[in-house]
């Protein structure tokens, strides 16, 4: 009588169906005997070098047998051995079903198979002991790396991402710094640029600039004559500092005119002109006199005249050294 009938394989097969996958596309029988049944199964069709492949091996034999499994890590051949473990075993109408569970990456060369091994079966009863040896059983084969060409694998798309709100706030700060920067600064660039762009100018054009700028002010408006002459006479000193190579702002106004009495193409009356218009401004800065904007105004005159015949005369050919 056969150890598996017709009756006492319906429980075993249900559990099998139960346990393992439900739909499983590859079946492998290793040893089919009257007393036993060894497969491995898996719910894959195929194998792909890019998925590791989950199988079942399952081992049927009698109740009071048990199965004993060896190492099987160098068994398989084309595969990366991940890991494998023991799901368990049931017992039923005489049957006992035991399985491990094998995790395998397929390898790039083949082939891949499960070599022949020794299994073991031992009667728990008399505790004898029997060798079966399995079948080399092979699995189909993955379908072809693709060719090496040196391109990209991966075509990477950029992909936006929107920024947290701690990322806008710290740019609108940076905005708000920039814009601060650049109104500190913007003034101090239009200064540089002008006092380089005065400097290339004249004694006289610089003069008449700054005259200009002087008067522009409106100090003789808002009665600031004390002001207004100490800018009158900065513009005086600095041209001839320009002009005639003197220490004009440097010196007093005696000193200046002293100076000035050295240069010959200045004539006499021209310095007296000049000591005339120091002194009454320097009553003016230092000694608290009063000046009204009928006499500011007239100064400025006699200021613009005294700048043009000095420079009438800067045009003339310089005087040549004294022994």
């Amino acid at each position: 009588m056969p150890l598996f009938s017709r009756q006492t394989l319906i429980l075993p097969a249900l559990l099998t169906l139960w346990t393992a996958p439900l739909f499983a596309s590859l079946q492998l029988t290793l040893l089919d005997e009257a007393n036993l049944k060894v497969t491995f199964s898996s719910d894959a069709n195929t194998l792909l070098h890019d998925k590791p492949l989950v199988g079942t091996l399952e081992i049927i034999t009698k109740a009071h047998e048990e199965a004993i499994l060896p190492e099987l890590q160098d068994r398989f051949r084309g595969f990366a051995f991940v890991e494998n473990f023991s799901a368990g075993r049931i017992e039923a109408n005489g049957c006992a079903q035991a399985q491990w569970r094998f995790q395998l990456t397929p390898k790039a060369d083949g082939p891949w198979s499960l070599r022949p091994f020794v299994l073991r079966i031992k009667n728990k009863r008399t505790g004898a002991e029997h060798d079966y040896l399995t079948a080399m059983v092979h699995f189909p084969e993955p379908p072809p790396l693709p060719i090496a060409t040196g391109a990209p694998e991966v075509n990477l798309t950029p992909e936006w991402v929107a920024p947290g709100w701690r990322t806008i706030s710290l740019w609108f700060l940076l905005i708000l710094l920039a814009v601060g920067c650049i109104s500190l600064i913007r003034p101090c660039f239009k200064r540089i640029r002008r006092i380089l762009h005065e400097r290339t100018l004249s004694p006289e054009e610089r003069a008449k600039l700054e005259l200009d700028r002087l008067l522009a002010e409106g100090l003789l408006a808002q009665g600031q004559f004390k002001r207004f002459f100490y800018g009158l006479t900065g513009v005086v000193r600095r041209y001839f500092e320009r002009g005639y190579a003197l220490r004009a702002t440097r010196q007093t106004s005696q000193e200046f005119l002293n100076s000035l009495a050295k240069e010959r193409r200045i004539s006499a009356e021209e310095r007296a002109t000049l000591a005339q218009f120091l002194t009454a401004a320097d009553a003016i800065k230092f000694a608290g006199v009063t000046s009204t904007a009928t006499e500011a105004e007239a100064a400025t005159r006699h200021v613009q005249n005294l700048l043009a015949q000095a420079a009438a005369h800067r045009q003339e050919a310089p005087e040549a050294p004294q022994a």
